[in-house]
């Protein structure tokens, strides 16, 4: 990614991803809207943040110094689960720089999260039916997604920082300041969502003032993986309605 200052009239597209997830969740979608936007789809430190940080606004800080740092100075950021609730954090406290809001399963009202009663060795099973609950389709719950979650909790560090980051997302309510993020913000929710339900889309609809809530069909909590198609022509209609286009330039995966 070029280091030159950013035309301020051009916002970057920011996409950050969920607790177990990682850049590659955004792939198809970063990969759609690299042709007309400068797109970035950052690593989050859900893992290596000391423990004082490890909470939504701790990861929302690490963001925003990687902005700083690719002197990003105008984004739309958007986020799936946990990625949502720090782009709304950023919204919060930065609105100069923070140009919209794409949301998909955004926690920040509600999630029904797994941070109690796991067990101490989950086995297989146990993480192939969370898994599940993610998705609409079951064939979207690989042997490779199970063993890729399993390697996560498997090491007890890992696992306790995810549940202190969970932790902190549940008792984190932003309902009573919702009103002040005065962006226009983009709600693409699964209709089938069982993490977020629908419910939680229209309450969010509710306290965003320029919100705009779009349901898509038989699809779970990751839109942007279960639904690519429907989900990548919501946020380009979005992006091209309030912004317009860029130049054409590669997608960016930030590290660290």
């Amino acid at each position: 990614m070029e280091n030159g200052k950013q035309n301020p009239e051009k916002p970057v597209v920011v996409l950050l991803h969920g607790m177990f997830g990682n850049a590659a969740g955004w792939r198809a979608c970063s990969e759609h809207l690299s042709h007309r936007w400068k797109v970035m789809t950052p690593e989050l430190p859900v893992f290596d943040l000391p423990a004082d940080q490890s909470c939504v606004e701790g990861i929302g800080d690490h963001v925003k110094a990687m902005l700083d740092h690719h002197h990003v100075y105008r984004a739309v950021l958007g986020g799936n689960s946990l990625g949502g609730h720090i782009a709304l954090h950023l919204a919060l406290r930065f609105p100069d720089r923070i140009a919209g809001l794409v949301l998909t399963g955004s926690s920040g009202l509600f999630e029904r999260g797994f941070e109690r009663n796991v067990p101490r060795r989950p086995s297989r099973e146990w993480l192939r039916q969370k898994i599940r609950e993610v998705f609409y389709e079951e064939g979207h719950v690989t042997e490779a997604l199970v063993d890729e979650v399993s390697e996560t909790l498997s090491c007890p560090q890992r696992a306790l920082k995810i549940i202190r980051v969970a932790k902190s997302a549940k008792r984190d309510n932003l309902q009573s300041v919702l009103h002040r993020i005065r962006c226009p913000v983009l709600l693409a929710w699964g209709a089938d969502d069982n993490i977020t339900p629908p419910a939680v889309a229209h309450e969010f609809k509710e306290c965003l003032p320029r919100a705009e809530l779009h349901f898509i069909p038989r699809c779970g909590h990751a839109p942007m993986m279960e639904r690519p198609h429907e989900f990548n022509i919501l946020v380009e209609r979005f992006l091209e309605r309030h912004f317009g286009g860029v130049p054409q330039l590669a997608p960016v995966t930030v590290h660290g």
